[in-house]
């Protein structure tokens, strides 16, 4: 059985052998972007890790964000997710685990699930003709805080809706 030479690269040598397999030039920005990449837990999209760069104090153009950032997805270091349809987010996949998402319709947040067993099974599925790398779920609903501003929002109307003065009949 071959072991994936993966599993003993770190972050920064899986990166620096794809670009140059690509040929692309590895320049300390990228390597910046990755480092960053590495160290943000959450989910995030392009301009608030932007926005996370320049309170590091570190200056790059949204561009070459961007275009960093593809490149890690490309070689498998993040991954690019859809929750909605304006804009993708990104989450790091070195040293984390499998998980699902949760997507509040009303708000966009998005929490991460671990369920071991459904992971198990999703896992074990095999398709004829393709060779699965990865999956993911994502369940879509309304999340507990909405619910809550929802509930108060209907109580509110139902209140201030009983509270109306009876309609009189207009005389013609």
């Amino acid at each position: 059985m071959a072991v994936d030479k993966n599993i003993r690269q770190s972050p920064r040598e899986i990166f620096s052998d794809y670009l140059a397999r690509q040929h692309k030039r590895r320049t300390p920005e990228r390597f910046a972007i990755l480092e960053c990449a590495m160290r943000t837990p959450e989910h995030f999209t392009i301009e608030s890790f932007h926005e996370r760069l320049e309170s590091e104090s570190f200056h790059v153009s949204l561009a070459t964000v961007y275009n960093t950032l593809e490149l890690l997805v490309d070689c498998g270091l993040i991954r690019r997710h859809r929750f909605d349809s304006e804009r993708a987010s990104y989450e790091r996949i070195a040293g984390t685990t499998s998980h699902h998402h949760l997507v509040c319709t009303r708000c966009g947040k998005v929490k991460e699930v671990r369920d071991a067993s459904l992971i198990a099974d999703i896992a074990s599925r095999r398709y004829p003709g393709f060779a699965t790398n990865y999956f993911s779920l994502n369940i879509y609903g309304v999340c507990r805080a909405c619910q809550k501003r929802e509930r108060k929002a209907n109580a509110s109307r139902n209140e201030s809706s009983t509270n109306l003065p009876p309609i009189r009949n207009r005389k013609k």
